[in-house]
């Protein structure tokens, strides 16, 4: 786990998981964006950055079972929501399934941004049309690749290897019937996302107790990175009322 801003007298913490390929450093420009009463660190997973020398995580159900566990030892007391971003998102809702399974505390708030639900084939069907599509498939995923990335396979390869490990994960993973989640959700997406659209991301509602809205930014897949001040201003909003709910219910 990285702090990502040392605020241990905050209220709330943020628990952030990556995106394919990334670390915690995708949300460090959050810090400056975030109000004082939030604590924000992200999961540090292997094969990238600082664990660079670590081999990637490609089997779902190891990968969140560790997430899990890394959670319930760093546990503080305070309230706290997961965040996921894309891949993320899959492993922030396994993460929290396998906190519930194991009676461990759970997240005031499950929060999950451009991804399909699980538990439908679109999920699959939209990654594997990515990935079918090479180089172009890939800047949709992950945005443009630079060409100076191209002319460096060993670059490249370094750069992709923990992006294809995380993928791989992806496509392994075999969405199992549980009980409804039944804890607050709240759902984001890019409005020009060919891999989650609004219709996609109503179907998270299919594995919650509680409403789902979706709420769309404008952008694609990686709208995050050009809305930064907006997706955090409206996650802080639902952290807070999470928070508060949670606090309401006997």
């Amino acid at each position: 786990m990285a702090s990502l801003t040392d605020r241990p007298a905050a209220a709330l913490r943020l628990l952030c998981l990556p995106p394919a390929g990334c670390g915690p450093s995708f949300y460090r420009p959050w810090a400056e964006h975030l109000p004082e009463s939030v604590d924000l660190w992200a999961v540090r997973l292997p094969g990238r950055g600082a664990l660079a020398d670590h081999a990637s995580l490609t089997d779902p159900h190891h990968t969140t079972t560790a997430i899990a566990d890394l959670i319930h030892q760093n546990d503080d007391d305070r309230p706290f929501a997961l965040f996921g971003h894309s891949l993320g998102s899959l492993l922030a809702y396994e993460t929290t399934r396998t906190l519930v399974r194991a009676r461990h505390r759970t997240p005031v708030l499950l929060a999950l941004s451009a991804l399909p639900a699980p538990h439908l084939d679109t999920f699959v069907t939209a990654l594997s049309a990515v990935l079918l599509d090479g180089r172009q498939g890939a800047a949709r995923l992950l945005g443009p690749i630079p060409d100076e990335l191209l002319n460096e396979p060993q670059i490249l390869a370094a750069a992709y290897t923990p992006i294809l490990a995380d993928l791989l994960l992806a496509l392994q993973y075999r969405h199992q019937p549980e009980p409804l989640l039944d804890l607050p959700v709240a759902v984001y997406g890019g409005q020009d996302d060919p891999i989650a659209p609004m219709e996609r991301l109503r179907t998270w509602g299919d594995l919650t107790t509680q409403p789902v809205s979706p709420q769309l930014f404008p952008g694609a897949h990686s709208y995050p990175d050009q809305q930064i001040r907006a997706l955090t201003d409206r996650l802080c909003k639902d952290l807070h009322a999470a928070a508060r709910y949670t606090v309401a219910t006997p």
